[in-house]
This record gives C-alpha cells, sequence and structure tokens, in this order.
C-alpha cells in the first residue's frame, strides 16, 4: 500500500486509484485510533456530499468506527460541509468526518475531519491522525456491519436549516 498524506484539514485523492474503499478503511483505522486516544468516549458525525459512491464511502468509515465502539451520528442524506460541522457541536460529539474533496474537481473525493468544536481539526491534530494511518487493514471489511446500537441516522440537513432559521433574519437578507 501506498503512504496516505494529509493536506488541509484530511486527505483527498482520485477516485478509484488512490480513493479506495481500503484507502478509506486505513484512514477510518487511524481516525478511530486518534479519537480513542483523546476523548473517553467518543462521538463521530460522518456526513457525505453527492460525489461517486460518497454513501458507500462514508459507511465504510462508520463500520470501523461502530467496530472500535465508537458511537456514530450518520446524516441521512448528503449533506454540505457546514452541515456536518454544526452537528458534531449540536450533537456534542467529538470530531466530525465529511467524505468530500470539496472544491477539487469531480473524479476526487475525501476525508475531511472536524474538530469538537465545529471547524478544522487543527493541523497538528491531523498530522497525528495520518501518522497513525496503516500500511494496511487487518480485518475483513465485509464482515462489518453497521447493526449496532451505536449507529444512529440523523438529518443533519433539517437541523441546519431550522439553526439558520432561528439564527438570521430571513425577511431582512431578502429585502
Amino acid at each position: 500500500m501506498s503512504k496516505i498524506k494529509f493536506g488541509t484539514d484530511g486527505w483527498r485523492a482520485i477516485i478509484a486509484e488512490e480513493y479506495t474503499v481500503n484507502n478509506v478503511a486505513r484512514v477510518a483505522v487511524a481516525t478511530a485510533k486518534w479519537v480513542k486516544e483523546k476523548y473517553e468516549n467518543p462521538k463521530i458525525v460522518i456526513g457525505y456530499d453527492c460525489r461517486f459512491a460518497g454513501l458507500m464511502f462514508a459507511e465504510t468509515a462508520a463500520k470501523i468506527f461502530v467496530k472500535e465502539g465508537i458511537e456514530v451520528i450518520f446524516s441521512t442524506g448528503f449533506v454540505s460541509t457546514p452541515m456536518v460541522s454544526l452537528g458534531v457541536v449540536k450533537e456534542k460529539a467529538s470530531l466530525g468526518v465529511v467524505i468530500t474533496a470539496s472544491h477539487n474537481p469531480p473524479s476526487y473525493n475525501g476525508f475531511k475531519l472536524k474538530g469538537d468544536f465545529g471547524g478544522p481539526l487543527l493541523p497538528e491534530n491531523v498530522a497525528e491522525v495520518e501518522a497513525m494511518t496503516p500500511d494496511a487493514i487487518d480485518f475483513d471489511l465485509s464482515s462489518l456491519s453497521l447493526d449496532s446500537n451505536l449507529f444512529v441516522k440523523k438529518d443533519l440537513e433539517t437541523l441546519y436549516v431550522e439553526h439558520a432559521q432561528v439564527n438570521f433574519d430571513f425577511e431582512a437578507i431578502k429585502n
């Protein structure tokens, strides 16, 4: 396996070249290890955008987190990064994971990390996760399941819209 290099608040790569289910699993293993070292009862909010196979990659990460005993709040549909960030804050989660390549071309996908404060995970923490990324996974991915009380689906889009409606004067914005 090749070394996975992180950039700004996470990892991005070309789908089916470097961005594969196995490599997402490797990054998820490192993320699980990191969050368990930093938090007593970790909770991770996961969202994904509408890029190719976003749901599959998000579920791959969620399966590993559940396997590691981490509570997962999983978006009911594709969402934007700010929706995951708000979900992290509202759910009092330890971390957010967004399966997105943001502004990169459509052939890319990514694994962005959001801190417990909702913003990008601090660079030194991102570096720690990167350093923990194993060269390979040592378990059968196909044996993992989301059938667990640790896995909860949440409508992060509605959470975000309701938050915006309470905190912004839409009538003033329209005018």
